[in-house]
Protein backbone atom coordinates (compact mmCIF):
# COMPACT_ATOMS: atom_id res chain seq x y z
CA UNK A 1 0.00 0.00 0.00
CA UNK A 2 1.09 3.57 -0.50
CA UNK A 3 1.70 5.82 2.03
CA UNK A 4 0.15 9.25 1.77
CA UNK A 5 2.53 11.05 -0.26
CA UNK A 6 2.08 8.21 -2.82
CA UNK A 7 5.63 6.83 -2.31
CA UNK A 8 5.65 3.22 -1.85
CA UNK A 9 8.27 0.33 -1.68
CA UNK A 10 8.17 -3.58 -2.76
CA UNK A 11 5.21 -4.27 -5.12
CA UNK A 12 4.89 -0.72 -6.03
CA UNK A 13 8.57 -0.15 -6.92
CA UNK A 14 8.58 -3.76 -8.81
CA UNK A 15 5.65 -2.56 -11.00
CA UNK A 16 6.95 0.65 -11.56
CA UNK A 17 10.23 -0.27 -12.75
CA UNK A 18 8.35 -3.24 -15.11
CA UNK A 19 6.92 -0.60 -16.08
CA UNK A 20 9.72 1.67 -16.85
CA UNK A 21 11.81 -1.42 -18.46
CA UNK A 22 8.56 -2.07 -20.82
CA UNK A 23 8.73 1.36 -22.12
CA UNK A 24 12.57 1.44 -22.92
CA UNK A 25 12.14 -2.09 -24.91
CA UNK A 26 9.20 -0.82 -27.03
CA UNK A 27 11.09 1.76 -28.21
CA UNK A 28 13.90 0.32 -28.84
CA UNK A 29 11.98 -2.40 -30.77
CA UNK A 30 10.13 0.60 -32.65
CA UNK A 31 13.26 1.56 -33.43
CA UNK A 32 14.56 -1.45 -34.99
CA UNK A 33 11.46 -1.36 -37.25
CA UNK A 34 12.13 2.24 -38.35
CA UNK A 35 15.62 1.11 -39.11
CA UNK A 36 14.89 -1.97 -41.06
CA UNK A 37 11.15 -1.03 -42.31
CA UNK A 38 11.15 2.70 -43.31
CA UNK A 39 12.93 2.43 -46.79
CA UNK A 40 10.63 5.07 -48.63
CA UNK A 41 10.86 7.50 -45.74
CA UNK A 42 13.44 9.81 -45.48
CA UNK A 43 16.24 9.14 -43.80
CA UNK A 44 16.45 12.67 -41.64
CA UNK A 45 12.60 12.05 -41.18
CA UNK A 46 13.33 8.88 -40.21
CA UNK A 47 16.19 9.95 -37.33
CA UNK A 48 14.30 13.05 -35.98
CA UNK A 49 11.62 10.85 -35.12
CA UNK A 50 13.65 7.97 -33.43
CA UNK A 51 15.66 11.26 -31.52
CA UNK A 52 12.14 12.58 -31.00
CA UNK A 53 10.54 9.22 -29.40
CA UNK A 54 13.83 8.52 -27.14
CA UNK A 55 14.13 11.95 -25.90
CA UNK A 56 10.46 11.69 -24.83
CA UNK A 57 11.01 7.92 -23.17
CA UNK A 58 13.97 9.18 -21.37
CA UNK A 59 11.61 12.51 -20.24
CA UNK A 60 8.92 10.07 -18.81
CA UNK A 61 11.28 7.66 -17.27
CA UNK A 62 12.98 9.65 -15.61
CA UNK A 63 9.76 11.45 -14.13
CA UNK A 64 8.13 7.80 -13.10
CA UNK A 65 11.07 6.74 -11.31
CA UNK A 66 12.65 9.73 -10.04
CA UNK A 67 9.99 11.99 -9.19
CA UNK A 68 7.03 9.58 -9.78
CA UNK A 69 4.74 12.55 -11.47
CA UNK A 70 1.51 12.38 -12.63
CA UNK A 71 2.91 14.11 -15.66
CA UNK A 72 5.35 11.37 -16.31
CA UNK A 73 2.49 8.90 -16.29
CA UNK A 74 0.55 10.34 -18.63
CA UNK A 75 3.82 11.42 -21.34
CA UNK A 76 4.77 7.73 -20.49
CA UNK A 77 0.76 6.92 -22.47
CA UNK A 78 1.63 9.55 -24.89
CA UNK A 79 5.30 7.81 -25.73
CA UNK A 80 3.29 5.09 -26.59
CA UNK A 81 0.77 6.31 -28.61
CA UNK A 82 4.06 7.92 -30.94
CA UNK A 83 4.57 3.90 -31.10
CA UNK A 84 1.13 3.88 -32.83
CA UNK A 85 1.81 6.47 -35.08
CA UNK A 86 5.26 4.51 -36.07
CA UNK A 87 2.98 1.41 -36.26
CA UNK A 88 0.85 2.53 -38.80
CA UNK A 89 3.51 4.22 -40.78
CA UNK A 90 6.08 0.85 -40.89
CA UNK A 91 5.24 -2.69 -43.06
CA UNK A 92 4.09 -5.46 -41.04
CA UNK A 93 6.12 -8.18 -40.33
CA UNK A 94 7.35 -9.92 -37.26
CA UNK A 95 9.83 -7.60 -35.72
CA UNK A 96 6.43 -4.87 -36.03
CA UNK A 97 4.18 -7.79 -34.37
CA UNK A 98 6.76 -7.76 -31.28
CA UNK A 99 7.17 -4.38 -31.31
CA UNK A 100 3.17 -3.72 -31.32
CA UNK A 101 3.11 -6.61 -28.46
CA UNK A 102 5.07 -4.64 -26.19
CA UNK A 103 3.86 -1.37 -26.83
CA UNK A 104 0.52 -2.59 -25.71
CA UNK A 105 1.62 -4.79 -22.66
CA UNK A 106 3.76 -0.71 -22.04
CA UNK A 107 0.46 0.71 -21.72
CA UNK A 108 -1.02 -1.65 -19.79
CA UNK A 109 1.51 -1.14 -17.02
CA UNK A 110 1.19 2.35 -17.10
CA UNK A 111 -1.91 2.93 -17.60
CA UNK A 112 -3.50 0.38 -15.36
CA UNK A 113 -4.16 0.76 -11.23
CA UNK A 114 -1.41 -0.83 -9.84
CA UNK A 115 0.64 2.10 -10.36
CA UNK A 116 -1.95 4.21 -8.04
CA UNK A 117 -0.34 5.13 -5.35
CA UNK A 118 2.89 4.73 -6.40
CA UNK A 119 2.93 7.50 -8.89
CA UNK A 120 1.51 10.67 -7.51
CA UNK A 121 -2.13 11.32 -8.02
CA UNK A 122 -2.06 14.98 -7.49
CA UNK A 123 0.41 17.34 -8.59
CA UNK A 124 3.42 18.30 -6.37
CA UNK A 125 2.20 20.95 -4.40
CA UNK A 126 5.49 23.16 -4.74
CA UNK A 127 6.03 21.97 -8.40
CA UNK A 128 5.77 24.21 -11.78
CA UNK A 129 2.21 25.30 -13.08
CA UNK A 130 0.66 22.61 -15.98
CA UNK A 131 1.15 25.26 -18.28
CA UNK A 132 4.82 25.21 -17.56
CA UNK A 133 5.17 21.66 -17.51
CA UNK A 134 3.29 21.53 -20.89
CA UNK A 135 5.34 23.89 -22.90
CA UNK A 136 8.74 21.15 -23.06
CA UNK A 137 6.47 18.23 -23.20
CA UNK A 138 5.03 19.80 -26.67
CA UNK A 139 8.11 20.89 -28.05
CA UNK A 140 9.85 17.30 -27.32
CA UNK A 141 7.36 15.90 -30.04
CA UNK A 142 8.18 18.27 -32.91
CA UNK A 143 10.75 16.37 -34.48
CA UNK A 144 8.57 13.78 -34.36
CA UNK A 145 5.46 15.19 -35.86
CA UNK A 146 7.81 16.22 -38.31
CA UNK A 147 9.33 13.42 -39.52
CA UNK A 148 6.10 11.45 -39.51
CA UNK A 149 4.92 13.95 -41.62
CA UNK A 150 7.94 12.95 -44.17
CA UNK A 151 9.70 16.61 -43.87
CA UNK A 152 12.93 16.51 -44.75
CA UNK A 153 15.94 18.48 -45.83
CA UNK A 154 17.43 21.47 -43.89
CA UNK A 155 14.02 23.25 -42.99
CA UNK A 156 12.79 19.86 -40.96
CA UNK A 157 16.20 20.26 -39.36
CA UNK A 158 15.86 23.43 -38.21
CA UNK A 159 12.57 23.32 -37.24
CA UNK A 160 13.21 19.60 -35.05
CA UNK A 161 16.36 21.05 -33.41
CA UNK A 162 15.37 24.05 -32.48
CA UNK A 163 12.31 23.06 -30.88
CA UNK A 164 14.10 20.45 -28.62
CA UNK A 165 16.66 23.91 -28.24
CA UNK A 166 14.01 25.60 -26.67
CA UNK A 167 12.34 22.89 -24.63
CA UNK A 168 16.07 22.43 -23.10
CA UNK A 169 16.38 26.52 -22.65
CA UNK A 170 12.89 27.04 -21.21
CA UNK A 171 13.84 23.73 -18.81
CA UNK A 172 16.91 25.23 -17.47
CA UNK A 173 14.91 28.95 -16.95
CA UNK A 174 18.47 30.14 -18.78
CA UNK A 175 18.19 33.75 -19.88
CA UNK A 176 15.86 34.93 -22.39
CA UNK A 177 13.98 31.40 -21.48
CA UNK A 178 10.32 33.33 -21.57
CA UNK A 179 11.19 35.07 -24.76
CA UNK A 180 12.47 32.00 -26.30
CA UNK A 181 9.12 30.31 -26.11
CA UNK A 182 7.04 33.42 -26.41
CA UNK A 183 8.16 34.93 -28.84
CA UNK A 184 11.52 33.54 -30.63
CA UNK A 185 9.75 29.88 -31.07
CA UNK A 186 6.32 30.83 -32.20
CA UNK A 187 7.70 33.48 -34.93
CA UNK A 188 10.53 30.60 -35.99
CA UNK A 189 7.30 27.91 -36.27
CA UNK A 190 5.39 30.18 -38.26
CA UNK A 191 8.61 30.83 -40.88
CA UNK A 192 9.52 27.65 -41.51
CA UNK A 193 6.34 26.19 -41.87
CA UNK A 194 6.10 28.21 -45.36
CA UNK A 195 9.09 26.89 -46.73
CA UNK A 196 7.91 22.95 -45.55
CA UNK A 197 5.53 20.47 -47.28
CA UNK A 198 1.91 21.16 -46.12
CA UNK A 199 1.78 18.38 -43.78
CA UNK A 200 4.69 18.99 -42.10
CA UNK A 201 4.49 22.65 -42.08
CA UNK A 202 1.05 22.02 -40.41
CA UNK A 203 2.40 20.14 -37.62
CA UNK A 204 5.16 23.12 -37.23
CA UNK A 205 2.85 25.80 -37.47
CA UNK A 206 0.34 24.48 -35.23
CA UNK A 207 3.06 23.64 -32.37
CA UNK A 208 4.40 27.20 -32.87
CA UNK A 209 0.71 28.51 -32.24
CA UNK A 210 0.32 25.79 -29.22
CA UNK A 211 3.53 27.10 -27.19
CA UNK A 212 2.52 30.62 -27.73
CA UNK A 213 -1.07 30.21 -25.91
CA UNK A 214 0.37 28.42 -23.63
CA UNK A 215 3.24 30.47 -22.84
CA UNK A 216 1.41 34.11 -22.60
CA UNK A 217 0.15 32.59 -19.44
CA UNK A 218 0.81 34.75 -16.48
CA UNK A 219 1.29 31.33 -14.89
CA UNK A 220 4.28 30.70 -17.29
CA UNK A 221 5.77 34.22 -16.57
CA UNK A 222 5.76 33.39 -12.66
CA UNK A 223 6.98 29.89 -12.95
CA UNK A 224 10.15 31.74 -15.06
CA UNK A 225 10.40 34.77 -12.98
CA UNK A 226 8.88 33.72 -9.74
CA UNK A 227 7.33 37.15 -7.69
CA UNK A 228 9.89 35.76 -4.72
CA UNK A 229 13.46 34.67 -5.48
CA UNK A 230 14.61 31.78 -3.63
CA UNK A 231 17.01 32.71 -0.85
CA UNK A 232 15.46 36.78 -0.95
CA UNK A 233 15.05 38.62 2.33
CA UNK A 234 11.64 40.44 3.18
CA UNK A 235 11.86 42.50 5.70
CA UNK A 236 8.95 42.22 8.63
CA UNK A 237 8.46 44.08 11.69
CA UNK A 238 10.25 43.04 14.47
CA UNK A 239 6.73 42.85 16.50
CA UNK A 240 5.42 40.32 14.05
CA UNK A 241 8.88 37.70 14.13
CA UNK A 242 8.20 34.84 16.43
CA UNK A 243 9.44 35.10 20.57
CA UNK A 244 11.95 32.28 19.94
CA UNK A 245 13.24 33.66 16.42
CA UNK A 246 14.61 36.65 18.25
CA UNK A 247 15.62 35.07 21.12
CA UNK A 248 17.66 32.58 19.02
CA UNK A 249 19.40 35.92 16.70
CA UNK A 250 19.87 38.07 20.32
CA UNK A 251 17.21 40.63 19.89
CA UNK A 252 15.07 42.29 21.98
CA UNK A 253 11.49 42.67 21.10
CA UNK A 254 12.44 45.71 19.35
CA UNK A 255 14.76 44.14 16.71
CA UNK A 256 17.93 45.38 18.84
CA UNK A 257 20.91 43.83 19.66
CA UNK A 258 20.76 42.82 23.56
Amino acid sequence: MGDRDGLVTGDGVRNLTIAGAGLVAATGAWTVVMALGFDDHPANATVSMAISLWTATVVSLTGLLVARARWARRYGISVTAGHGVVALLAPVDVGWVVAAVLSAATAVAIAGPWLDGTVRGRPAASGPPPRAVLIPLALIWVPFGVGAASGDGLPALVAGLLALITAYWFIRTLPGALVAVRIVWPLAAVGVAFVLGWAAGAVVALAGVAVAVLAWDDSVRNAVHPLIEKGSRISIPPELAPQEILDAADLDERGRPR
